[in-house]
């Protein structure tokens, strides 16, 4: 075999395997007012314990006391994962207030997945719960990573059919440096809804409802928004509710990357 294939492949399997540590992101977390955060987290490693940081960040970028069940108020929690073994770290809190943001997850030996979840549930109420999975920007993990894209783009379908579903976003910029990101909605037929920049600060969180933000280009449209940014740069998460009965379903949109 070529030496220029063989390397080409041994850099592959170095980065898919993450062999020199790891780094993810949660673009959503959320507990108190009936909230609660649960990750299950899993390590694919038959040989070497898992040792897996959780970081916690509010809305403002800042560390985050987030009620860990089992340890109490804590900013970062570290903790082991037997090998090929499963963890779950639970966010719950009985405070009436909802405290909503984002984490972050390394990890220094082993190898881990695994996602997140959040849930509501008023007592006597139906159960909310969506997934929010781990966002591992694979170029991270090389020692020589492939090309970035000179323009990456984040792309999430949206749908807010008047009366019967609303789509919202979740957002983290995951630097330590202010981020300006420019969005872009557009119909089903690629015609321009909205553009827009969020400017986000180091390390903040926004979520919102997009017709409560753009309710005038967006009340009853469904198409495609464009984010303007590296998967390296920010965590993003898509949800779309069912409102056409009390049950108001969620369901995750798996962001995808250009």
């Amino acid at each position: 075999m070529p030496r220029s294939i063989l390397r080409f492949l041994t850099l592959g399997i170095l980065c898919a395997a993450g062999a020199f540590g790891q780094q993810g992101t949660f673009a959503q977390i959320a507990y108190g007012g009936s909230w609660q955060t649960t990750f299950t987290l899993l390590n694919l490693s038959s040989t070497d314990v898992a040792s897996v940081t959780l970081s916690f960040f509010g809305d403002d970028g800042s560390p985050l006391n987030a009620p860990v069940q089992g340890s109490g108020n804590t900013a970062s929690y570290t903790f082991t994962i037997p090998r090929g073994g499963a963890q779950n770290v639970v966010l719950s809190s009985s405070d009436a207030t909802t405290i909503q943001g984002w984490a972050s997850m390394t990890v220094t030996s082993g190898v881990a997945r695994g996602q997140g979840s959040f849930r509501f549930q008023l007592p006597g109420g139906p159960l909310w719960e969506a997934v929010v999975p781990l966002s591992t920007p694979n170029a991270t993990l090389c020692i020589y990573p492939f090309p970035p894209s000179p323009n990456p783009v984040i792309l999430i379908p949206f749908d807010n059919t008047s009366g019967q579903y609303v789509t919202s976003l979740a957002i983290a910029n995951t630097t330590g440096a202010s981020l300006p990101v420019p969005i872009e909605f557009d119909d089903q037929s690629n015609n321009p809804l909205v553009t827009d920049t969020l400017n986000l600060t180091a390390m903040q969180h926004l979520a919102f409802r997009t017709i409560d933000r753009y309710p005038q280009q967006l009340a009853g449209k469904k198409g495609i928004l464009r984010i303007h940014a590296s998967a390296t740069s920010v965590t993003v998460l898509g949800l779309l509710s069912n409102i056409t009965n009390s049950s108001n379903a969620i369901t995750t949109i798996i962001p995808v990357t250009q």
